[in-house]
């Protein structure tokens, strides 16, 4: 996602990038974090111009510091992969579990010979969908920091 200020005071609040990876966890936690501010974006998971106002935008920036320096991010982001690393592994759908992708693209690109499958390198299975989308405590602290200096957000 696109995140920009609506009337920043320098640099680091013009401007934030997630890939839709890193932008929904995010997102969940500024909902952790800051439930009755979060709650006054609609559309906080897509890019439709949502965000909020000055005043907020401060606001949500104090609840993410008060966060980061209590430690609460770190457990939040501790519990979050533990739980993700503790889901079960998937059967992979290209090779249904056999770790030789033999589909017409698997044949095509020669994985049926070399008993390969690219989608789960041979595996049979592969990590939940939930592994992809990734959250870290700089993160958090780089959206702070944004949030801080834009005057307010969009999202894009």
């Amino acid at each position: 996602m696109d995140v920009y200020g609506k009337n920043p005071e320098n640099e680091t609040g013009r401007y934030f990038r997630a890939s839709v990876w890193g932008w929904h966890p995010l997102a969940e936690y500024l909902v952790e974090v800051a439930p009755n501010l979060m709650g006054k974006v609609t559309y906080l998971h897509s890019n439709d111009g949502d965000g909020l106002g000055p005043e907020d935008s401060v606001a949500l920036a104090t609840a993410l510091q008060q966060a980061l320096t209590s430690g609460h991010t770190a457990a939040y982001v501790q519990a979050r992969d533990e739980a993700i690393a503790a889901l079960p592994r998937l059967t992979c759908r290209f090779c249904e579990g056999t770790g030789t992708r033999s589909d017409e693209v698997g044949v095509r690109l020669g994985f049926t010979a070399r008993n390969w499958c690219n989608g789960c390198d041979g595996k049979g299975d592969t990590e939940s969908w939930e592994a992809s989308y990734s959250l870290d405590a700089s993160r958090v602290r780089e959206f702070a920091a944004f949030v801080r200096q834009s005057g307010g957000f969009e999202i894009w």
